[in-house]
């Protein structure tokens, strides 16, 4: 594979995966809010952790190290909770929406 085909085929790549970009926030978006409210889902809880941990590896790939350091702020944070299905006390519930929010903003960049 000649550099100007590899060139080619990351930025090809790399346009699919800030066109998806929107639609796995929005699942990072509807998990987080069913896990917010109160719901214990250790299922929905290990989706969330697992989708930003796909974001955390991929986004600095993708030249979106803004997008990737919050992902991975978000999961680390989450962590914490995972055995438990659900962020039970509400400084974690703020912290981890705090962070989602900077995700946010870095995704609509």
């Amino acid at each position: 594979m000649s550099d100007d085909d590899f060139s080619r085929m990351m930025a090809a790549l790399s346009a699919e995966f800030r066109q998806g970009l929107p639609g796995q926030m929005a699942t990072v978006d509807r998990l987080w809010q069913r896990l917010s409210s109160g719901h214990t889902e250790a299922a929905s809880m290990a989706e969330l952790i697992r989708t930003l941990h796909t974001l955390a590896g991929s986004a600095g790939t993708f030249g979106l190290a803004e997008v990737g350091a919050a992902a991975a702020a978000a999961e680390s944070g989450l962590e914490t909770y995972r055995e438990a299905g659900a962020v039970a006390d509400e400084a974690g519930r703020a912290e981890i929406s705090r962070v989602l929010e900077a995700l946010r903003r870095a995704a609509s960049a």
